[in-house]
C-alpha cells in the first residue's frame, strides 16, 4: 500500500511541478505570444489578460458542478485522475504553442475545468483506501508531498521563461507531463489501487517479508 501511495502522489507531484509554471508565464505569453492576435482585434493587454483569466475561472466552475452533478466514477476512479490529466496536459501543450487569443481562452478553460474531476476522483480513492482514524496524518503528509513540487515549478518557469521562449518551455513540461500520464495508464499496480482485497494480500506478504 505504500508503495501505491507513492506512485499515486507522484503523479500529483508531477502534474504540480509542470502545471505551476502557467501562472508564472501566462503574462509572458500575452505580452508576447498573442500580441499579435489581440493588437489585431483592438484588444489591450489587459484585456486579453482578463479574457484568459475568466475563461480559467469559468472553466473551473463548470468542471466543479458537472463532477458534482455527475458523482464521479464508483469504481477504477484512477481513471478519472489520469485521463482529466492528460487532457489538461495536451490542452496546455497548445496554450503554450498558440498564437490565438480565443485558442488560448479555449484550452485554458479546458484545463481549468479538468482540475475537479481529477481532484475528486484523487480524494475519493484516498478517503475510501485510508483508515479514518489514520486520515489526518496521511492527507497532511499527501499535501505535503504533493505541493513540494510547486516552487520548484516556479523557480524553473522564471529562469527558463527568461532565457528561452515561455510557450516552448511551458510545452515542453506538458509534453513530459503527458508523457507521465500515458504511462501511468499501463501501470498494473496503480490501476488496482482500488482492488481491497490485492491490496490486502499486498500487506499480508509485507508482513510475512
Amino acid at each position: 500500500m505504500q508503495n501505491l501511495g507513492i506512485r499515486s502522489l507522484g503523479t500529483f507531484t508531477v502534474a504540480n511541478f509542470a502545471g505551476t509554471p502557467l501562472g508564472v508565464l501566462q503574462p509572458l505569453l500575452v505580452k508576447f505570444n498573442l500580441a499579435a492576435d489581440w493588437s489585431a482585434r483592438g484588444f489591450t493587454f489587459e484585456t486579453a489578460l482578463a479574457l484568459l483569466g475568466t475563461a480559467m475561472g469559468v472553466g473551473g466552475v463548470l468542471g466543479g458542478f458537472l463532477v458534482s452533478a455527475w458523482g464521479g466514477l464508483e469504481t477504477r476512479r484512477v481513471y478519472g485522475v489520469v485521463v482529466p490529466m492528460i487532457v489538461a496536459a495536451a490542452g496546455q501543450i497548445v496554450f503554450g504553442l498558440s498564437p490565438l487569443l480565443y485558442l488560448s481562452a479555449a484550452m485554458i478553460f479546458v484545463m481549468d475545468s479538468m482540475s475537479p474531476f481529477m481532484n475528486a476522483h484523487s480524494q475519493a480513492i484516498w478517503q475510501t483506501q485510508t483508515p479514518r482514524e489514520l486520515q489526518g496524518r496521511v492527507f497532511a503528509v499527501r499535501t505535503m508531498i504533493a505541493w513540494v513540487t510547486i516552487p520548484l515549478g516556479t523557480v524553473l518557469a522564471g529562469w527558463a521563461g527568461g532565457m528561452f521562449n515561455p510557450g516552448v518551455v511551458l510545452a515542453v513540461l506538458s509534453g513530459l507531463w503527458a508523457l507521465f500520464c500515458v504511462a501511468q495508464l499501463f501501470n498494473p499496480s496503480l490501476r488496482r489501487v482500488e482492488d481491497k482485497v490485492w491490496l490486502d494480500q499486498m500487506a499480508a506478504r509485507a508482513e510475512i517479508a
